[in-house]
């Protein structure tokens, strides 16, 4: 604002002063009334009035002193009620810098209030808001995630020392009871790498590269091929319903690795929950820009109010079932971490006492 006065001031002075200058030489042209070539001729100021150019001096000084005076003041008055306004206009911000200052870890959940005024301080505060209740969320579900993962860690590490301290206790301890004691120390071991491969993979899923072209045909087909035996062992007979062309494929960009991972986990966790010489069909097909992998089920369904929270970290509808068969309820979380990584959903489609059908969906690469 004071570079624009001052040069205001420069620009404005400039024109008076030439304009006065100006004045030292008329040039007078004069029309004849009978037709004739106008006539000019130049007249000198000084010479019809003698005091004229010490009179356009002193004007020159006074424009030139009043205009400094005038500028100057233009420029402490504008400074103050500028200083005034800036003040009056940040103290909203001020004020919110303060509170967003005292915000913790610990109070994330505290909204900070939202002023009246509906300008962009407001829409800042807002915003701020909806901030915090994601961090918020999000600070939760980790405290979630962390405590569940302590407790299903703890809990195969106090089954080991239980057992190692009753051990201990024997004086001549049988052969039986030793391979009693390895086997059981095998068996929470793989428990323990099992969970905490899966937390690993959970936690290093945004690193792995996803630009792959996956014909999903073909993934299931191998998902089959590794999960064959599994089945068989547990009586479970596995079907893939490909009606499409043979020459067709449904293909989708991501990663193969994480993909085939989402897959087998569904189809194991739809073997693993089966009823006794049942059936799991897995279908692929492309519907509104989707393409959609369902696996179906005979077992005995899941119940409305389970069916978005079997994919939470550690979450188990049979809980006794679980362990017996070595799960620790990260399978469906980890499908769905994988989904949401490839923009996709994974969801219950449909459920009853006869089975269930889940579906993976995920954008169709038209390229």
């Amino acid at each position: 604002m004071i570079v624009s006065c001052v040069l205001m001031y420069f620009f404005i002075s400039h024109s008076a002063v030439s304009g006065m200058d100006g004045l030292q030489n008329y040039m007078i042209k004069v029309d004849p009334q009978d037709g004739d070539s106008p006539i000019t001729f130049n007249v000198d100021p000084k010479a019809l009035f003698p005091q004229f150019e010490q009179e356009i001096q002193e004007t020159k000084e006074s424009f030139l002193l009043r205009s400094v005076i005038a500028t100057t003041i233009i420029i402490l008055l504008s400074s103050v009620c500028t200083y005034f306004l800036t003040k009056k206009a940040l103290t909203p911000l001020q004020k919110l810098t303060s509170e967003v200052s005292q915000i913790q870890a610990q109070n994330l959940s505290t909204q900070l209030p939202v002023p009246n005024s509906k300008d962009e301080i407001a829409q800042l505060t807002s915003s701020f808001n909806e901030m915090l209740t994601r961090l918020d969320n999000a600070f939760s579900t980790q405290k979630q995630f962390s405590a569940n993962a302590a407790h299903e860690l703890r809990t195969p590490l106090a089954v080991l020392q239980t057992n190692l301290e009753v051990f201990e206790k024997k004086q001549k301890p049988e052969m039986i009871e030793y391979r009693q004691l390895f086997t059981m120390i095998k068996e929470q071991t793989a428990r323990l790498s099992q969970l905490v491969g899966t937390l690993l993979d959970m936690t290093n899923l945004k690193s792995v590269p996803r630009t792959d072209q996956v014909s999903l045909e073909e993934l299931v087909d191998e998902v089959f091929c590794d999960l064959d035996p599994i089945a068989e062992k547990a009586g479970i007979s596995i079907h893939f319903n490909d009606s499409s062309n043979q020459d067709l494929h449904t293909d989708v960009t991501g990663s193969y690795v994480l993909l085939y991972r989402a897959v087998y986990n569904l189809v194991e966790n739809a073997i693993k929950y089966n009823r006794p010489h049942g059936s799991v069909s897995v279908s692929v097909k492309q519907e509104n820009g989707q393409a959609m992998v369902l696996v179906t089920d005979t077992g005995i369904g899941i119940s409305p109010e389970n069916q978005k929270k079997i994919f939470d970290p550690f979450f188990r509808v049979d809980k006794s079932r679980s362990r017996a068969m070595g799960g620790a309820g990260l399978g469906l979380a980890l499908v769905d971490s994988i989904a949401k990584e490839h923009r996709g959903t994974v969801k219950v489609l449909e459920s009853s006492s006869a089975g269930s059908t889940i579906v993976l969906m995920l954008p169709v690469d038209n390229s």
